[in-house]
């Protein structure tokens, strides 16, 4: 998008933020062109136990078996802020979330991080099969994280999105962005930010993918740490969201 290849797209306020300020894997790379349309949803970080493995805190990941998400991945990036900030000392592995789901089920990992919007079939499968349990992070492991990690916010995985998960379980999110770059017509990004948030949209929404439901206007603007688009920017004034 940044060289003019796409007129938009959808991607984690990680790597959004990131490649706006140059910063992380964006170093010397800096993107500053892109600029947002709309927060859309939660990727919810999923902290995924053995079955029977219980932990009072984060800090019961030390000495542990444990994968941290592919490599390369804004996901295992943060893992990885997260687990030196608390100082965990664990055997690590980068695998993707099929790999991960695999060696949970054959014994061979502990525990998983995994971020994105929920449900992951492959964990409905694992819940029907060999069972595993959430971690449920603290109210102060959640202000932590967002202190390290700015643009991980407070979320929560809702009771019964995994059939054998009965309790909600709180954790934190990267939100999905939808972005564009300051090259696009004012006037054009106003006329998809209104259609967006439009009464037809938030019927199809609903009757979507589960994660439609969360993609909401009072939700718009949070987790935004860079420019809104001029256009869409415009919209949220009309409706009284910004000054």
């Amino acid at each position: 998008m940044h060289a003019g290849q796409l007129d938009a797209g959808l991607a984690g306020a990680q790597s959004v933020t990131q490649g706006y300020n140059g910063t992380g894997k964006f170093v010397g790379n800096k993107k500053d062109k892109v600029r947002i349309i709309a927060n859309l949803y939660p990727e919810d970080m999923h902290l995924v136990l053995s079955k029977g493995l219980t932990l009072k805190s984060l800090k019961d990941l030390n000495g542990k078996r444990i994968g941290v998400a592919a490599a390369g991945s804004g996901t295992q990036v943060s893992v990885r802020m997260i687990l030196k900030h608390y100082g965990i000392k664990a055997r690590e592995s980068e695998l993707n979330l099929g790999q991960s789901t695999q060696r949970l089920a054959d014994g061979q990992l502990d525990a998983f991080f995994y971020a994105g919007g929920t449900p992951f079939a492959a964990l409905i499968q694992l819940g029907s099969t060999k069972g595993f349990n959430l971690y449920k992070f603290s109210e102060s492991e959640r202000k932590e994280i967002n202190k390290i990690i700015p643009y991980y916010v407070e979320s929560n995985i809702p009771a019964g999105t995994y059939e054998n998960i009965t309790t909600d379980t709180p954790t934190v999110a990267v939100n999905g962005q939808l972005v564009t770059s300051i090259d696009q017509p004012a006037d054009l990004v106003y006329g998809i930010t209104k259609a967006l948030w439009s009464k037809k949209t938030r019927s199809l929404l609903d009757k979507g993918h589960a994660k439609g439901k969360a993609i909401r206007l009072e939700t718009a603007l949070k987790g935004v740490l860079i420019p809104l688009h001029p256009g869409a920017e415009r919209f949220y004034k009309e409706v009284g969201m910004i000054k």
